[in-house]
């Protein structure tokens, strides 16, 4: 694999809102919504409708996705 990075945005229906999904090489997904609203915010409340990049059906999807086309 030669490559470090891919990224791009996509439709979350937990947070109704378009946000960007990063997966890197090494097979790790970062999601922006997650990281800006939970992370920076430090909303543990429990209220948060999502559990994180790498529990997230999109973002696997999104990895499956992007390891599954050829180089």
């Amino acid at each position: 694999m030669n490559w470090k990075l891919t990224a791009t945005s996509l439709f979350c229906d937990k947070v109704n809102k378009w946000v960007p999904i990063i997966v890197y090489g090494d097979g790790k997904t970062h999601c922006g919504y997650y990281y800006r609203h939970q992370v920076v915010t430090k909303d543990w409340s429990g209220a948060f409708p999502c559990r994180g990049p790498q529990e997230c059906e999109l973002c696997k999807a999104y990895k499956d996705d992007v390891f599954s086309r050829k180089e």
